[in-house]
C-alpha cells in the first residue's frame, strides 16, 4: 500500500510540473497570437497547437522525470551515505558500551526517530545494552524463548512490530514483542552472525525509511556495525577472563606466605568484589561434626544479628547449598521458601558450595540489594574463588593441626598428610589402560608427587614431579606446584606449554635455591600413542610386553 501511494505521489507531481509547463505554453502562445495574428483563423491556430504538443511533449515529460528523479536520487543518495558511514564513526578503542551509545544516537540523527535501542541476547532472553531518544525507563531484560525468537527471525530483515503482532498472536513471542512495542518500539532489526541472531536493534517510528533501497542498505549497515560490536564484546569478554584469572592467581600465589585462613578469606572477598557488586558477602564454615555453619569473614551483615542466628545444613539457603554441593541463583528472595532473612534490604542472592572432593567444608554467599543482580555468567568465576577458598581452609586446618603439635616427629607425619590429602586418591577409569599409583616418601614427607587428569573423552594427563627440600617447606611448595598444575592442565593443549607456564610459576613464587623437577604426558587411550614433555626429571620407564624397558628421556 506504502508502495503504491509513493508511486502514486511520484506520479502526480510529474504531472502537476508537465500540466503547469503547458499552460505557460498556452498562455505565451496566446498572447503572440493577440499581439502578432489576431486575424489568424481560430482552426490553424489550434491545428499548431496540437501540433506544438505532439513534438514537445515527450521530450519536456522526460526532462520533467529527469529532474525529479535527480531531485529524490540526491536526497535518497545522501541518506544511504549516512547510514553506510554508521559503522565509521565506531573506534576500536571504545569499549562495547561506548560503541553500542554512539550507535543509538547516530540512529535516531539517520533514521529521524524519536527513539533507538539495542539488546544483547542472552541465555534467557535479550538484555539491554543502550538506548537513546527515550526519557522513560526501558526495560531492561527482555524475557523469551531464544531459540525459537531465532528460528523465527533467523531470515527476516526488518520488520514493523505492529504487523508481526497481526501474524504471532498465538505465538510464546508475542508478549515479549507487544511489550517492545508498548514501549515505543515500531521497527526490529535482528543483527546476525554465525551462530544466529546475535542482537536486536529497535527504532521508533521513523521518517526517513521510504523506500526498500533505505531499508536494504540500512540492513546491511547495521550487520557490519553488529559485526563491529560483537567483536568489542569478545574482546571485553577475553579482558574479563584474563582480569579473572590474574585475581585467583594472585591470591593462590598469597598461599607461599600467608598462613592465617582469615586474611585468606579475606583477600577471596576482596577478589570477588573486583569481579562482581554486592552488598552484603560472607563464607561459612560447616562444622563435619555437629553439622553447624558458622561464620568465618563477614561483609555488609550486622554482627548482632547473626550471633543470634544458629545456621545448620538444610537451613536457609546457605544450609541448602552446603547440603545439595551446588551452587543457587535467586532472583528475587521474596519468591524463594528457602530464603531466611538477615538483611531487610536484600532482593537477590547467589550462593556457592566450597568443597573438598565430594565433601562441603564451607559456603560463599553474596547478597544485592538489586532485583536480578547475579545470573549464571558469574559461576565460573565464583566457582574458582570457591576453590581456592576450598584449598586455604583445607591447609589452614591442616597447618593448625601441625601448629598444636609440638615434636618434631609428629610435625612431620601432619606434613605427610598435606602431602597425602593432595596427592589423587582414585585414579579415572578409561579403556585400554590399567592405571596404579602410590607415594612411599622416606621420611614423614618427601618431595614427590603425581597426579592424574582426565582431559577429554580420549584423552588424560599424568605428571610426576620432585621439589628440592623435604619437611613442610617442601610440601608447601609441592602444594603449590600441584595447585598450579591443576590451574592449568585444562588451558593448555601441549605438554611443552604446560610445563613452561609452570616453570614461569615456580620462578616467581619460589625463594633462590629452590627448584623442582617434573614429567608431563598426554595419553590418547584410544590410540595408545602419549605425547609428554620432560623437564629434568629422572626418566620415567615404559616396560614393554617382551621385557624389554625404554627411558624417556627426550622431550625436554
Amino acid at each position: 500500500m506504502k508502495k503504491l501511494s509513493r508511486q502514486f505521489l511520484y506520479d502526480a507531481s510529474q504531472y502537476t510540473i508537465l500540466v503547469s509547463i503547458f499552460i505557460v505554453i498556452f498562455l505565451i502562445a496566446e498572447y503572440i497570437q493577440d499581439a502578432y495574428f489576431p486575424r489568424t483563423n481560430d482552426y490553424v491556430i489550434f491545428f499548431f497547437k496540437a501540433l506544438t504538443i505532439v513534438i514537445i511533449y515527450e521530450p519536456i515529460r522526460k526532462w520533467v522525470e529527469y529532474s525529479l528523479r535527480r531531485v529524490l536520487f540526491r536526497y535518497f543518495h545522501l541518506r544511504q551515505k549516512e547510514m553506510r558511514e554508521l559503522d565509521s564513526r565506531l573506534s576500536t578503542a571504545m569499549s562495547y558500551k561506548e560503541m553500542a551509545d554512539v550507535l543509538t544516537e547516530s540512529l535516531v540523527q539517520v533514521v529521524d526517530t524519536k527513539q533507538a535501542a539495542i539488546y544483547l541476547k542472552i541465555a534467557d532472553g535479550f538484555s539491554l545494552v543502550s538506548h537513546f531518544g527515550k526519557e522513560d525507563l526501558m526495560t531492561k531484560k527482555i524475557r523469551t524463548d531464544v531459540n525459537l525468537f531465532e528460528k523465527e527471525f533467523h531470515q527476516r530483515r526488518e520488520e514493523v512490530i505492529p504487523d508481526i503482532l497481526e501474524n504471532l498472536k498465538a505465538s510464546p513471542l508475542f508478549e515479549s514483542l507487544r511489550l517492545m512495542h508498548h514501549e515505543g518500539s515500531h521497527w526490529i532489526i535482528p543483527l546476525h552472525n554465525k551462530e544466529g541472531v546475535s542482537a536486536l536493534v529497535l527504532l521508533g517510528e521513523e521518517r526517513h525509511l521510504s523506500t526498500e533501497e533505505d531499508k536494504r542498505i540500512l540492513y546491511l549497515s547495521l550487520q557490519r556495525v553488529g559485526n563491529t560490536l560483537e567483536n568489542a564484546r569478545l574482546a571485553a569478554q577475553l579482558q574479563k577472563s584474563l582480569k579473572e584469572k590474574e585475581i585467583v592467581l594472585s591470591i593462590a600465589k598469597k598461599f607461599n606466605t600467608e598462613i592465617q585462613v582469615e586474611k585468606l578469606l579475606e583477600m577471596i572477598l576482596d577478589g570477588v568484589h573486583t569481579m562482581m557488586p554486592y552488598d552484603a558477602a560472607g563464607i561459612f564454615l560447616v562444622n563435619e561434626k555437629t553439622q553447624e555453619i558458622e561464620s568465618a569473614v563477614l561483609r555488609g551483615y550486622d554482627p548482632v544479628v547473626m550471633e543470634q542466628i544458629s545456621m545448620h545444613v538444610g537451613i536457609g539457603l546457605i544450609g541448602y547449598v552446603a547440603k545439595i554441593c551446588a551452587p543457587v541463583i535467586v532472583k528475587d528472595v521474596t519468591f524463594d521458601d528457602r530464603y531466611v532473612m538477615v538483611r531487610e534490604e536484600t532482593k537477590s542472592e547467589i550462593t556457592i558450595p566450597i568443597c573438598e572432593g565430594t565433601q562441603v567444608i564451607g559456603v560463599l554467599n553474596l547478597e544485592s540489594d538489586s532485583l536480578g543482580a547475579y545470573h549464571e555468567g558469574f559461576l565460573d568465576i565464583l566457582n574458582a574463588f570457591a576453590g581456592e577458598a576450598g584449598i586455604a581452609i583445607k591447609n589452614a586446618q591442616l597447618m593448625d593441626e601441625a601448629f598444636k603439635n609440638k615434636e618434631f616427629e609428629k610435625e612431620m607425619q601432619i606434613a605427610g598428610k598435606i602431602q597425602q590429602a593432595i596427592l589423587p586418591q582414585n585414579l579415572p577409569k578409561v579403556a585400554n589402560l590399567q592405571m596404579a599409583a602410590k607415594s612411599l616418601p622416606c621420611f614423614a614427607v618427601g618431595g614427590d608427587f603425581y597426579d592424574v587428569v582426565k582431559l577429554s573423552e580420549r584423552q588424560i594427563g599424568v605428571c610426576i614431579g620432585d621439589v628440592s627440600g623435604k619437611g613442610v617447606p617442601g610440601a608447601i611448595m609441592m602444594a603449590m606446584l600441584y595447585t598450579g598444575f591443576r590451574g592449568m592442565v585444562h588451558e593448555y593443549l601441549t605438554t611443552h606449554e604446560t610445563v613452561n607456564e609452570l616453570n614461569n610459576l615456580v620462578c616467581n613464587n619460589t625463594a633462590e635455591g629452590r627448584y623442582a623437577t617434573f614429567f608431563y604426558a598426554i595419553i590418547d587411550f584410544e590410540k595408545l600413542v602419549m605425547q609428554f614433555t620432560y623437564a629434568c626429571h629422572n626418566p620415567p620407564m615404559i616396560l614393554k610386553e617382551n621385557g624389554t624397558w625404554i627411558k624417556l628421556r627426550d622431550g625436554g
